[in-house]
């Protein structure tokens, strides 16, 4: 009986000291980079924060604090490396061994699968060359057509909730939009989310999955999905789930019912209707091993493109649409733009040449992407040990890739908290010192889709409406973001304390949104 009640008690200690030898010689190899000092099984856990936005918040006072370099910081025993330095980023990202994702990437699993942005190895390579076509560029011109159909539609719904100098959430309704937009063109299934506003319950879902999976990527428990089962939160993740899984398969069943009914097969003499279904057209046509994709690689492959050709596109629309609201020169500036390409008919649809011949505009969302980088950090995981310009980084290390850093890095940028969409003009970034949209093999492969949607909203929505701050005082008056990631200790809370409601309180969700909201109001041009 004794024996068994100091078995029991000493379960504990054997679990600790288990876990503790198992990373020891890991821990001596990384607690040479540069940290924070850590506590036994939390590791940092307890100190990056309490929501996204706390912990990107967290993630740039320690880039500050650690020499704006590389710094190492353990989630339980979990090791990891933010990864800072264009040099080192530079030797990960153009690897060709190095391209396993970390750890986040497996709590993606039940919801993705492996699918292109999961997976890694013969499946990834083979993958990403069968997609690679369907976002080839003659594709993209098709796809541009359904892309302003789609705008105009956005406008009409701008139009209506905004009348009568109403404050909006600009990035709520965006999510619509974006829906619609990857759902026509890579699906092609029409689902109608801006005019019916029936998809409430799978954007709320998006939403609250990537809270999640953000949220127990930095939790030293919740990241076993053994563990997770026994916590509160558990039972509405399953739900929120299986409405996404859902979503998915429907939007599967839509296109191959019409392939049986010989619906898509009328569209084959028409080139445009063709092309503009390429994506999940080539996945149900295409071979692998010489056969054809079976139920779940097809299902992997379109829940994938379904969050990231949707979610990333929304923020970058979203937070476009923010910094017209608080720089009017700039917004001036893309007007005139616009009235010189698109002359009189500025009521008009622009077209991908005349998308392709702004200038300002591409400057704009440069700038705004260096700001606000749609996806703010990727994951890699070291299979074995590596040596990276002298820093030593052993098997079994997740490497989180700080992209959003670098637009906040004074020796890259001059003046990174200016809003200046010219310096692209003249600041020449390196090719590893400037990664809204990752570099390397694996890279975004759908970078050019979302640039064209970007363009073409923000091309229209600066033609229709004078985009406004949510009350005027918020525009920019001396031209500098109100932002204070990246600033020393004492500059950054003098910002938070003049702070304001309605700016926005940045948020990393696997993409960048804004916690509570991006809020604006717009006035329709005569």
């Amino acid at each position: 009986m004794w024996f068994i009640l100091y078995a029991f008690l000493a379960l504990p200690l054997l679990v600790f000291a288990y876990f503790e030898l198992s990373v020891a010689k890991k821990k001596r190899v990384l607690n040479k980079i540069k940290g924070p000092p850590t506590l036994p099984i939390l590791g940092n856990a307890h100190q990056v924060g309490k929501s996204p936005a706390a912990i990107l918040n967290t993630l740039f006072d320690w880039w500050y604090e650690y020499d704006k370099d590389n710094y190492r910081m353990w989630i339980g025993y979990n090791g990891n490396i933010c990864v800072t330095n264009p040099k080192h980023l530079e030797v990960i990202l153009n690897s060709i061994t190095l391209i396993k994702k970390s750890g986040i990437y497996d709590l993606l699993n039940p919801w993705l699968g492996e699918g292109l942005l999961t997976s890694t190895g013969s499946k990834w390579h083979k993958h990403r060359k069968m997609i690679t076509p369907a976002f080839h560029f003659n594709i993209l011109q098709d796809f541009h057509q359904v892309m302003n159909e789609n705008s105009t539609k956005f406008i009409k719904r701008l139009k209506k909730v905004s009348a009568g100098d109403s404050i909006i959430d600009f990035q709520d309704e965006t999510h619509y939009l974006t829906l619609d937009v990857i759902c026509d063109t890579a699906m092609g299934v029409t689902i109608n989310a801006i005019e019916q506003r029936d998809t409430v319950e799978v954007v709320k879902a998006f939403k609250d999955m990537c809270y999640n999976i953000n949220m127990r990527a930095f939790h030293p428990f919740k990241r076993s999905e053994l563990l997770y089962r026994l916590a509160p939160d558990y039972p509405a993740n399953v739900k929120t789930l299986k409405i996404l899984q859902d979503f998915t398969n429907e939007i599967i069943e839509k296109r191959i019912e019409a392939h049986r009914t010989g619906i898509a097969k009328k569209t084959e003499d028409n080139e445009f209707s063709r092309k503009k279904m390429a994506f999940l057209d080539t996945l149900l046509s295409s071979t692998i091993d010489g056969r054809p994709l079976n139920q779940q690689e097809i299902y992997e492959e379109v829940s994938t493109f379904m969050f990231e050709g949707h979610d990333t596109t929304t923020s970058g629309v979203a937070y476009a649409a923010y910094l017209l609201s608080r720089f009017p020169e700039e917004q001036r500036k893309l007007f005139e733009e616009q009235r010189a390409v698109m002359g009189n008919e500025m009521h008009r649809d622009a077209t991908f040449q005349e998308i392709a011949e702004m200038k300002y505009l591409d400057l704009f969302i440069k700038e705004a992407q260096r700001v606000y980088p749609s996806v703010p950090f990727i994951g890699r995981y070291t299979e074995k040990d590596y040596v990276i310009h002298g820093t030593t980084i052993p098997k079994g290390t997740a490497l989180t890739l700080v992209l959003i850093i670098l637009g906040y890095d004074d020796r890259i940028f001059k003046e990174p908290h200016r809003f200046y969409p010219e310096r692209f003009e003249t600041e020449k970034p390196g090719p590893f010192e400037y990664l809204p949209f990752s570099a390397g093999p694996r890279n975004c492969i759908g970078q050019k889709f979302a640039m064209l949607e970007i363009k073409t909203v923000v091309s229209k929505l600066v033609r229709t409406f004078e985009i406004l701050p949510a009350v005027d005082e918020l525009v920019s008056k001396d031209g500098y973001l109100n932002t204070y990631l990246g600033l020393p200790k004492a500059e950054k809370e003098k910002k938070e304390s003049q702070g304001h409601k309605y700016d926005p309180i940045l948020s990393a969700v696997l993409t960048l949104k804004s916690e509570n909201g991006l809020h604006l109001r717009l006035h329709e041009r005569k």
